[in-house]
């Protein structure tokens, strides 16, 4: 099933939940190595690919809160405390503002930076104009962002741990990719 039920979250919605979670973990992997190595063309390569991927994230991110918007959610099954719920849908709003907030800021660093985006060798992004001081301070918040975003995640996939093992209810495989 492609939409959402009550019980259990759609095809595409689990789509968008895993490969979005696998590409950042990417964009992370990519982005430690791309600030590690000395410069090189195989690093502008992993700005290159770090930065189309960032486009691709917000395309998504969209596309991905449209979709929840526009679908039913599932219900909570069983008892769930009223201090886990408003923890779930803060971590949540959270992780959609970081979803949001990390490509914009990589954007804003770029192009404010005077540089072009690539996406992929289809389109170029050219700047919008060279302001270093305000690339400087996106730079920043992208940084500073990541670190965040990172606690969420880790937070997020805690909860989902705790949920599957400790209380053993069916919040984790809701959002599994198979079901049986």
């Amino acid at each position: 099933m492609i939409k959402n039920t009550l019980s259990t979250y759609g095809y595409l919605a689990k789509f968008f939940h895993w490969s979005m979670a696998l590409i950042f973990i990417a964009m992370f992997t990519v982005a430690y190595i791309m600030i590690n190595i000395p410069k090189s063309e195989f690093r502008y390569t992993l700005y290159d690919l770090h930065k189309a991927t960032g486009i691709l994230l917000f395309c998504l991110v969209v596309l991905r809160l449209s979709w929840r918007l526009h679908n039913i959610q599932p219900a909570l099954s069983g008892f769930v405390p009223v201090w886990q719920k408003h923890a779930a849908q803060w971590n949540i709003a959270t992780l959609y503002f970081f979803m949001f907030a990390m490509p914009t800021t990589g954007f804003l660093t770029s192009t404010l930076g005077g540089h072009d985006i690539s996406f992929y060798n289809i389109f170029i992004i050219s700047p919008w104009a060279h302001d270093k001081s305000a690339s400087g301070f996106f730079s920043q918040a992208h940084e500073i962002l990541s670190y965040l975003l990172i606690v969420a995640f880790v937070i997020h996939v805690m909860g989902a741990i705790y949920h599957h093992y400790s209380l053993k209810d069916n919040i984790f495989k809701r959002m599994w990719i198979h079901q049986p």
